[in-house]
């Protein structure tokens, strides 16, 4: 899908006004903010290639990951798959350490910081969240594409990634910088074979899925006419909200 804003011509008509005199400053900017709101025009010259990767990527969840995780959920308690999840999460804090900091957000950056320390210590090596459940410090969900955007760089074509699922070209940058902060690609690239690092992401995506149990994907494409605009739509919209926050 090919989004495309055709130019306004020049109109010297003069044009009755229809607001209305009473119109307030606050109604003015409600309407401000709702055209605020509205998701940026992304472009999908790419969409015959994106789609053809959309499919296998649709097809690897039912017929690949979806098998599995539901297989794990039968073996391995909710408990268990939380605190996890808890542990790769804790792990990863610099990638929200330090893009808080790019995006001059210090005091979400302390936040991360002491959630850090916190669940590391008493939260057993991160298996657990005592700092949110305990100390009421929420995560603080922040990733270079976001960065990027707040540095005002465009977000660039739409495009679909095997295996990563709906991206542009902004938040590829983003994933490439990501990556350079996780302490899970340090550690796979010094410690680990490329298989046995491979295999740690995987187990990371999988236990999230199983956790989810894959309804945020379903629901936005099981219902859908056409499931690829549905999830392109749902993707950039997400974006779009992130990089406002």
């Amino acid at each position: 899908m090919k989004h495309t804003v055709s130019a306004q011509q020049p109109d010297n008509t003069r044009k009755e006004d229809t607001t209305p005199a009473n119109t307030t400053q606050a109604d003015e900017e409600l309407q401000h903010d709702d055209v605020e709101s509205e998701p940026p025009l992304i472009k999908d010259p790419l969409q015959p290639y994106n789609r053809a990767i959309f499919t296998f990527n649709d097809k690897t969840y039912h017929y690949f990951v979806k098998p599995i995780y539901t297989g794990y959920n039968s073996m391995v308690p909710e408990k268990a798959r939380v605190s996890v999840k808890n542990f790769f999460t804790n792990i990863k804090m610099p990638v929200r350490f330090f893009n808080c900091l790019f995006q001059g957000k210090l005091k979400g950056a302390g936040t991360e910081l002491a959630r850090f320390v916190i669940n590391s210590t008493v939260g057993v090596a991160g298996l657990f969240d005592p700092a949110k459940s305990k100390f009421h410090l929420e995560r603080h969900e922040r990733d270079f594409g976001q960065t990027l955007a707040k540095h005002k760089m465009n977000s660039g074509i739409y495009i679909v990634w095997p295996f990563l699922g709906p991206s542009t070209v902004r938040d590829t940058v983003g994933l490439v910088g990501d990556a350079a902060l996780n302490p899970l690609s340090w550690i796979s690239y010094f410690f680990l074979t490329p298989l046995e690092g491979f295999g740690n992401y995987s187990y990371d995506a999988v236990n999230d899925f199983s956790i989810d149990k894959g309804q945020t994907y379903e629901n936005i494409t099981e219902p859908a006419i056409d499931p690829y605009i549905a999830l392109q739509d749902s993707y950039i919209q997400n974006r779009g909200k992130k990089t406002k926050e």
